[in-house]
């Protein structure tokens, strides 16, 4: 690759950087790309690549900055019908235990996602802690995203009823759905350890207009939250891939949600989230996907 200097300040820069100072081979960066959305950790990708931990951590990071700004800029003015919000539980650094309440930036996190069933695009994300603050900063950014009336379904987290009706009350039908579990007994058999309790049933409460019977449903958040979970190694439970560093989990996110979006194939519609909602005209390759995303400059 051709590299110049600046006869200015004597700074040497290549004619085509698409991942801004890094300096790695465009096919080295797509392949690091490929395998990080497939849910292959960072140890893991270098090993095939060739590459030093950290020049996959440095992708990742400059990769998923462009991926951001990449969906803030494609994800507006949606036409959404209903709406699925639902959030998942992640570790980064240590666990709960071992922080304090004032440590922002280790402990549980929470990745809150809004999923139109229709289209199965994710239309907004957003990752923090499990409080008002962080539902308030997800929710301004759903009715930033959507400019149709829309009918939303969550469970029974008590955030967000007020949250909801205060951002999107004029466009809105919105309803609550609890899931009801039997009581577990006292003693559970090691084998059911981290099995959930006996389903029983739902409750559906309605918040807010007049939403659809048949459209109050949870189940293809459940479903995207599995995807997220095996394709995104720092949620899985029970093992060693949970993230590091908070912004390093953010950046995780967004790479996974503009591939699931733009690249992945869903086996219900055939094709990609953003062809089903018009916002491509066809399945992008891994390669399409690197290109595009790294003509984004995040400001």
């Amino acid at each position: 690759m051709q590299r110049c200097r600046c006869r200015e300040c004597g700074r040497t820069f290549s004619e085509s950087q698409p991942l801004e100072d890094l300096r790695i081979p465009d096919d080295k960066a797509i392949q690091i790309v490929h395998l990080l959305t497939e849910g292959v950790g960072v140890r893991a990708s270098g090993r095939p690549t060739g590459c030093d931990p950290h020049t996959v951590l440095a992708v990742l990071e400059i990769f998923g900055e462009k991926c951001a700004a990449f969906l803030d800029h494609r994800l507006c003015g949606l036409t959404v019908g209903s709406l699925q919000i639902d959030e998942k539980w992640s570790k980064v650094g240590v666990s709960r235990s071992r922080t304090t309440p004032d440590d922002q930036e280790r402990g549980d996190f929470y990745t809150f996602l809004g999923l139109d069933p229709q289209t199965r695009l994710i239309v907004s994300h957003h990752t923090g802690k499990r409080d008002c603050e962080n539902t308030d900063t997800f929710v301004a950014d759903v009715a930033s995203r959507i400019a149709s009336r829309v009918q939303i379904t969550k469970d029974g987290w008590a955030s967000y009823p007020d949250t909801i009706r205060h951002h999107l009350l004029e466009r809105l039908d919105y309803a609550v759905i609890q899931k009801n579990y039997d009581t577990p007994p006292a003693e559970i058999e090691a084998s059911r350890r981290y099995s959930p309790a006996p389903f029983v049933g739902v409750t559906i409460n309605v918040k807010a207009g007049a939403p659809r019977r048949d459209r109050i449903c949870t189940s293809h958040i459940e479903l995207a939250n599995l995807s997220v979970r095996t394709f995104t190694g720092r949620f899985t439970r029970l093992c060693l891939g949970w993230s590091g560093k908070l912004a390093n989990h953010g950046h995780a996110v967004a790479m996974f949600v503009a591939a699931h979006s733009f690249v992945k194939l869903h086996s219900t519609l055939g094709t990609t989230p953003a062809v089903a909602a018009g916002l491509a005209d066809h399945p992008w390759t891994v390669t399409e996907f690197f290109w595009a995303v790294s003509e984004y400059r995040v400001t």
